[in-house]
């Protein structure tokens, strides 16, 4: 029973120490020239897949409309069960 606290208590030091020691070095100059970095990320992202996550879609630059603000809106498609306009009337 010792021993096993004994390395319960080592290996959360050593976790400890080495979490504290990668804060330092992820905020200097080589951590952002280094390939750890990318290292890093693939893992997290490996890891994160284990589980269902999954990184977001990049932010669109540009946005395309299929109608311009002027033009009516189309016709509806295969007979919508509302009409068009109903969010638009008030009660």
């Amino acid at each position: 029973m010792i021993p096993v606290l004994i390395a319960i208590v080592v290996i959360a030091i050593a976790a400890l120490v080495a979490f504290r020691r990668f804060e330092r070095y992820r905020y200097t100059d080589s951590w952002r020239k280094s390939e750890f970095r990318g290292l890093a990320f693939g893992f997290l992202m490996w890891f994160g897949g284990l589980f269902g996550h999954r990184v977001p879609p990049p932010p669109q630059a540009k946005v395309e409309f299929a109608t311009k603000p002027g033009e009516p809106n189309p016709p509806g498609s295969g007979g919508p069960a509302l009409p068009d306009d109903t969010a638009d009337q008030k009660e």
